[in-house]
C-alpha cells in the first residue's frame, strides 16, 4: 500500500513538473495582433537566442533621420534552424534586414517576428 501511494505521488509530481512550463507559455495572439503585419527594415543590433523565444533588437531609421529601437520576439533557436536560418553564417550584427512582423496590441515598439529577408531570400518563421 505504501509503495502504491509513493509511486502515485512520484508520477503525479513528475506530471505537474513537466506540465508547468507548458501552462506558462503564452500564445502570440495574446500579446500581438497576428492578423495585421507590416515590414520593418533596419539594422540588427543584437540577437538573443534563448528558449522559448529568440529576441531580435533592430534600429529602424525614419525618413527624417530619427532612429527607433524595436524588439522583435521570434521563434526558438531550434525553430530558426528548422526554418533554414544559420544564425552565425546568415546574420551579422550591424547588417540591414527586412522583417515581416505583427504589431504589439499595446502599441509599443515590440513586435512578433513572422519572416525575415536575408540576402533577397524570404525566410518564413511562422505562417504568414
Amino acid at each position: 500500500m505504501v509503495k502504491r501511494t509513493l509511486l502515485a505521488s512520484i508520477v503525479s509530481l513528475t506530471f505537474f513538473a513537466v506540465a508547468a512550463p507548458a501552462i506558462a507559455h503564452h500564445s502570440a495572439n495574446a500579446q500581438f495582433d497576428t492578423y495585421k503585419e507590416f515590414i520593418l527594415t533596419g539594422v540588427l543590433t543584437k540577437l538573443e537566442e534563448m528558449n522559448p523565444h529568440s529576441r531580435w533588437h533592430v534600429d529602424v531609421k525614419a525618413d527624417d533621420g530619427t532612429v527607433t529601437s524595436w524588439e522583435l520576439e521570434g521563434v526558438s533557436p531550434n525553430s530558426l534552424r528548422r526554418a533554414g536560418v544559420r544564425v552565425k553564417d546568415d546574420l551579422k550584427i550591424g547588417g540591414t534586414y527586412s522583417f515581416t512582423v505583427a504589431p504589439s496590441k499595446d502599441g509599443s515598439h515590440l513586435a512578433f517576428l513572422k519572416a525575415i529577408t536575408i540576402d533577397g531570400r524570404l525566410v518564413q518563421m511562422v505562417a504568414l
